[in-house]
């Protein structure tokens, strides 16, 4: 009885130390938001108009912008980037026939401010766009958008890099950044976690060979890295010329921007978009979170045929993919988002939800249907129409010439700011303690386990000062002695270790140890004691 009340007291004091916490809850009132460039690169738009690829720069399309958002106010050195991908079909507003997809869409501009008030730095970017969905077959529709997705992967990691280069001036960890990707955007960030080597353009499970076509009588990649610079936009590409393919022979398709830091994030969240195939994720990958509709026709969640709306009534096979939740579940059999597993779960509210949305909510079955992803969240809207309720948009005139409104709410019924915020709310609180374990931020939301908190009932062990700048004082009672002390990061990984204590009072040395939470597994005759210590800058 004594343990139980224990464990309720821990539970509601974690609960309510949620209201206090940086990047789990609002600590501003206010944001800045300021526009950059974030790179220069040629995009194939022009080629109905000039015949030639251009610059971005140079061609009359929005070039490759971002907006950054910074809360007023704050002073701390190193914050969390989080950057946002709008969706937007890779294609112009003019021709998409949907009044969303730019870096100023309600759902960009609301989440950028949201996690900016948490402490983050934010940013809403613009990519390159332009492919073909109405192409006479399904295989030149298939080579046109993934030739888009992989100049989409292109940009963002160009972006990463630019934040990377411009850390200082911004005050950015460069070490903690993630992904957001909203529809098209998602197909990006989860681009940006999986395709990490230019062989799985090629080398594609389900089905087989999908992004490589018969060209001259020989089987090719859809996608050479000569052709279309590198997976990380870090080298140029040049066209060769292909018969059949508008692009003209010497046209340039990539140019490099900030070659010098890594492209890499540390998490990739993924809201309502699928991955061109799922043997990209394997265990290198980077954690993932999901949130999508299981009844949305025209992006996948588990496993079909993507379909891209043409009009409000005409939809278009294009290639097979797979979506939110075969995604989910292979990261967990990879151990990809171990992380997750340790949330307390005062922090995950929608944990019971995953599983029996995931068997309910889809148009079919299979033995996994019924199957909890730790990074999974099947988002059942109001209407089973809802495919992305988290977006809003103006109905006047103005968007209404540049997109099919009525096309649009047919996915999105009832859309209002009110409907799509209250979505948003459960977006961020699933997504906010995700962040915390895969950027290994200092949120005081890891489970520790019953035998450390049963052995904290009668081990006197006090750790200071707590937070940290340079150094911990782990101190015990003189008769029991601490006998060695384990540091591990927020992912599990063990980052400090000390053998040998044997002593009741040991001082540890922060050393090159990045700013967040750790957990201490200090070793006792008689067991184990985990504290949460956390390590911060001046």
């Amino acid at each position: 009885m004594k343990l139980r009340l224990l464990l309720l007291v821990f539970t509601f004091c974690s609960f309510f130390s949620l209201n206090a916490q940086r990047y789990l809850t609002p600590q501003f009132t206010a944001v800045t938001k300021t526009t950059a460039i974030y790179g220069d690169n040629f995009t194939v738009l022009s080629l109905s108009v000039t015949g030639h690829s251009s610059r971005a720069s140079a061609f009359p399309v929005p070039p490759m912008a971002v907006d950054i958002y910074q809360a007023t106010g704050d002073t701390v050195s190193k914050r969390p980037l989080m950057i946002f991908v709008p969706t937007g079909n890779f294609l112009p507003k003019s021709t998409r026939s949907s009044p969303t997809g730019d870096r100023v869409d309600s759902v960009a501009v609301e989440m950028c401010t949201r996690f900016a008030k948490m402490g983050y730095i934010t940013a809403s970017m613009d990519y390159r766009l332009g492919w073909n969905p109405v192409a006479s077959t399904a295989t030149d529709r298939t080579f046109t958008l993934i030739n888009a997705a992989y100049r989409g992967i292109q940009d963002l990691r160009t972006a990463v890099r630019y934040f990377k280069t411009n850390a200082a001036a911004l005050k950015i960890d460069t070490s903690r950044i993630m992904v957001i990707g909203d529809g098209t955007g998602g197909y990006i960030t989860l681009g940006a976690a999986t395709f990490d080597t230019y062989a799985k353009a090629y080398t594609t499970a389900r089905p087989q060979g999908k992004f490589t076509a018969l060209v001259n009588g020989v089987v090719s990649p859809m996608i050479i890295e000569a052709y279309n610079g590198d997976i990380q936009a870090k080298t140029t590409g040049v066209w060769p010329g292909i018969p059949g393919i508008s692009i003209p022979a010497g046209d340039t398709l990539c140019v490099p921007n900030y070659i010098a830091p890594s492209s890499k994030v540390q998490l990739a969240v993924n809201l309502g978009g699928a991955i061109g195939d799922y043997s990209w994720l394997d265990a290198n990958s980077t954690p993932i979170v999901s949130i999508a509709s299981p009844y949305d026709l025209n992006a996948p969640y588990r496993d079909s045929v993507l379909l891209v709306p043409v009009s409000p009534t005409v939809a278009l096979p294009v290639v097979q993919v797979q979506g939110s939740h075969w995604i989910q579940l292979r990261a967990d059999s990879l151990g990809v988002n171990n992380s997750f597993k340790r949330i307390i779960a005062a922090y995950d509210p929608y944990k019971s939800l995953v599983a029996p949305r995931s068997a309910a909510g889809y148009y079919g079955s299979d033995k996994y249907s019924a199957t909890y992803a730790t990074g999974l969240l099947p988002l059942v809207g109001r209407s089973i129409n809802d495919s992305a309720p988290w977006q809003w948009w103006s109905t006047d005139t103005t968007v209404q010439l540049y997109g099919n409104s009525a096309g649009a709410l047919a996915g999105n019924p009832g859309m209002s700011a009110v409907k799509a915020r209250g979505y948003i709310d459960t977006i961020m609180t699933f997504i906010a303690p995700r962040a915390c374990m895969a950027l290994n931020l200092p949120c005081a939301i890891q489970v520790t386990g019953t035998e450390d908190l049963l052995n904290a009932i009668t081990t006197k062990l006090s750790v200071s000062p707590n937070p940290a700048q340079n150094y911990i004082t782990f101190e015990s009672e003189v008769f029991n002695p601490i006998q060695a002390i384990e540091l591990y990061d927020m992912s599990g990984r063990l980052v400090r270790q000390v053998a040998k204590v044997n002593n009741h009072n040991f001082n540890m040395m922060r050393g090159a140890l990045p700013t967040g939470m750790y957990i201490a597994k200090v070793k006792f005759e008689g067991g184990i004691l985990s504290k949460k210590i956390v390590f911060e800058d001046k």
